[in-house]
């Protein structure tokens, strides 16, 4: 799959928004964590991210 978001800027952060579809297919939900494993290489980055559910603390 292959999506494309804005950066946009909140309180001096970057943001993104994650695209709804990868949200309901993730079953991401507000309060949720989520891990970024990152591999940068001078070709780009690899980006992995896990799911924390809120209740699994």
């Amino acid at each position: 799959m292959k999506y494309e978001t804005k950066a946009g800027s909140v309180g001096g952060s970057t943001t993104t928004v994650i695209p709804s579809t990868l949200v309901k297919l993730l079953e991401i939900e507000k309060g949720d964590k989520l891990i970024w494993n990152i591999d940068v290489s001078d070709k780009g980055a690899v980006v992995i991210f896990s799911v924390k559910k809120e209740d699994e603390d």
